[in-house]
C-alpha cells in the first residue's frame, strides 16, 4: 500500500487537476485502491449499508448526487424525499429528479473529506465489489452538517483491518482512442432544445445506479471533446470521445436519444420529459430530426 500510496502523490503532485478515477486508471488499480491509502488521512471505512443510508437521506437537507459511467457524469443537487425499498431494489422520485438502484450491488463505502476552495468537502463514496465508484452523495452548503456526521458516525468500521484493495486484479492500462462520431449533433440539439426550454429528461446509469433529472437546460458549454451542461444544481458532463453510437428508441413523450459507449453499454439517455405538452413533444421531434448528421 506504501508504494501505490506514493505513486498517487507523485501523480498528483504532477497533475494537481487528476481525478481520482483518472489516477486510478493511470495506475491500474480501482478507485476505492487508492481511497485505502488515505484511511485514517480524511478517509473512513463505512458499512455498506444501503438501506441505513437511503432511509436517512430525506434527513439530510439538499446535497449533491453524483453517478457516472465511462463517458458521462450527472451531478445533482436533491433534497431527497423517503426512499421505496424492495428486496432487489431502492428508488427515490422528485418533481425534477430520478434514481434508481440495486443495493445488492453495493460492496464498499467510504466517509471522504478533502479540502476545497470553499472549507471541507465531505462525501459517502459507494462502491462494488470490485471497487468501481457507484454513487456519491456530497454534503455541500445546503447541506444539515449534523446529520451527515451523524450518518458517518453510525456508519463508522473503526479498528485495524487488512485493507481489500492492496493487490486489486490486473486492469488494462487507459489508452488514448480517436474521437468516435456518435451520428448526432448532440450541442445543436442542446442549444435549440435550451432555447426553447424543453423539458427533457437526462438520465446516466452505471451497473449500478441511475439517476435522471427533468426539467429544461439552459447552458450549454463545450470544452475540448467534453459536452457539458452547467445550471445551477445540476451538471450533466458528456466526453463524446468515448462515445460509439445513438440509438433511436420510441419512448411515450417521443424519440429516446441512446448514447453508447465503445463497450456497447449506455452513457447517457436524453429525451422530452413526459410532463412535455404536445407542442413541446412536437419541438422535439423537429430539434431530433434537424440534429441528426445525415439530415
Amino acid at each position: 500500500m506504501n508504494e501505490l500510496k506514493q505513486q498517487w502523490r507523485t501523480l498528483r503532485a504532477t497533475q494537481p487537476g487528476l481525478r481520482i478515477r483518472d489516477a486510478a486508471l493511470r495506475l491500474g488499480v480501482c478507485e476505492a485502491a487508492l481511497l485505502e491509502t488515505r484511511i485514517g488521512d480524511g478517509v473512513r471505512r463505512l458499512k455498506a449499508d444501503v438501506r441505513e443510508i437511503c432511509a436517512a437521506l430525506p434527513g439530510l437537507g439538499t446535497v449533491m448526487s453524483l453517478v457516472r459511467n465511462q463517458a458521462a457524469v450527472h451531478e445533482k443537487d436533491i433534497a431527497f424525499g423517503r426512499p421505496a425499498v424492495s428486496d432487489d431494489a431502492a428508488g427515490f422520485s422528485g418533481e425534477d429528479f430520478s434514481l434508481e438502484l440495486a443495493p445488492a450491488a453495493i460492496a464498499h463505502a467510504f466517509h471522504v473529506e478533502d479540502a476545497g476552495p470553499k472549507g471541507r468537502l465531505r462525501s459517502i463514496q459507494l462502491f462494488d465489489a470490485a471497487g468501481d465508484a457507484a454513487w456519491k452523495i456530497y454534503a455541500r452548503d445546503k447541506a444539515d452538517q449534523a446529520a451527515f456526521e451523524r450518518l458517518v458516525e453510525g456508519l463508522a468500521v473503526d479498528g485495524s483491518f487488512a485493507a481489500v484493495f492492496i493487490r486489486p486484479a490486473a486492469r488494462a492500462a487507459a489508452v488514448e482512442s480517436p474521437p468516435v462520431t456518435p451520428g448526432l449533433q448532440l450541442q445543436s440539439l442542446l442549444e435549440r432544445a435550451a432555447e426553447h426550454a424543453l423539458p427533457l429528461r437526462l438520465d446516466v446509469a452505471n451497473h449500478v445506479v441511475r439517476q435522471g433529472h427533468r426539467g429544461p437546460v439552459h447552458r450549454i458549454v463545450r470544452m475540448g471533446s467534453w459536452l457539458n451542461v452547467l445550471d445551477p444544481g445540476f451538471d450533466w458532463h458528456l466526453d463524446e470521445n468515448g462515445l460509439a453510437a445513438t440509438g433511436i428508441e420510441a419512448g411515450d413523450a417521443g424519440p429516446r436519444l441512446v448514447l453508447r459507449m465503445k463497450d456497447g453499454g449506455e452513457a447517457a439517455v436524453l429525451a422530452p420529459d413526459d410532463a412535455a405538452t404536445d407542442d413541446q413533444k412536437a419541438m422535439w421531434h423537429e430539434i431530433a430530426g434537424r440534429a441528426r448528421r445525415n439530415d
